[in-house]
């Protein structure tokens, strides 16, 4: 039976699609600003702003929203102090992830299909209203992109000489952490907020390796991303495995792969 027969697996291909392809182009700013912590710690942030969400009866996602952006705001505002104090900041985020457990344990009702969904996603059960939410947060993350991602760059690459040439380093770091924010609660949908990290760290990475330039490696992420949420999802339908998992999975072989060529390069040519 093809894998797209099913309205389910239309849905999760759809959301899936637009996920991979957002998280393709942060997942290259995410690399080359060095946050890959901070992306990490909004994951674990998503796990309060959903467990509190689904405690008081909203939906996980609208949770994971107001707190990851509330804290993007404040990281945004550090700037690169984030960068420089990884133990205040994993001490915060120990505090968020403990009190997301509480607001766990205090949900005793379907208790363990919500933990599960919300630890380790569940795309194949995404709804036409949470498409459309998707559809949004996606053209909101590309607009702002279109207009500050050559600014977002630059300051990326060299923060003295942009603040030297007067571009506003703290305006665009809080924009970038909001839309970090915003591209963490979407890849939540599909892995989960212990394993976002490799959709917002993997095919930025994985990008690098192969490539360089602007374009071409945001291109390439963006590639990586589509074509391993694809792989995935197929994977999930026909040999009933885990989405998640799956793409972990292939985002780990990838980079792998990057790494063989690199030592190949280096000692055998």
């Amino acid at each position: 039976m093809p894998v797209l027969h099913y309205s389910f697996m239309q849905y999760a291909f759809i959301a899936g699609t637009l996920i991979a392809i957002i998280s393709g182009i942060v997942s290259f700013f995410v690399i080359i600003r060095k946050t890959a912590f901070a992306a990490h710690g909004l994951g674990h942030i998503s796990l309060t702003g959903a467990s509190g969400a689904v405690l008081i009866g909203l939906s996980a996602m609208s949770g994971q929203l107001i707190a990851n952006l509330l804290a993007a705001f404040i990281m945004g505002l550090l700037g690169d102090k984030i960068k420089k104090n990884d133990l205040a900041v994993g001490i915060v985020l120990t505090f968020f992830l403990g009190l997301g457990a509480y607001f766990l344990f205090l949900y005793q009702s379907g208790y363990s299909g919500s933990i599960m969904s919300i630890l380790f996603g569940n795309i194949l059960t995404v709804s036409v209203e949470q498409i459309l939410i998707l559809l949004v947060l996606s053209v909101i993350i590309l607009i702002t992109l279109c207009i500050t991602g050559r600014a977002l760059f630059f300051s990326s690459l060299d923060p003295e000489l942009a603040t030297a040439k007067k571009i506003p380093t703290r305006a665009l770091s809080v924009i970038f952490f909001l839309v970090l924010s915003l591209t963490v609660t979407m890849a939540c949908q599909i892995v989960g907020v212990l394993l976002v990290f490799a959709l917002l760290i993997g095919p930025g990475a994985i990008a690098t390796q192969w490539s360089d330039g602007f374009y071409k490696c945001i291109s390439l992420s963006i590639i990586v991303s589509i074509l391993t949420v694809w792989l995935s999802l197929s994977a999930a339908f026909y040999l009933d495995l885990p989405a998640s998992f799956c793409i972990t999975m292939i985002i780990c072989f990838l980079y792998l792969c990057g790494i063989a060529k690199h030592f190949y390069y280096q000692h055998f040519r």
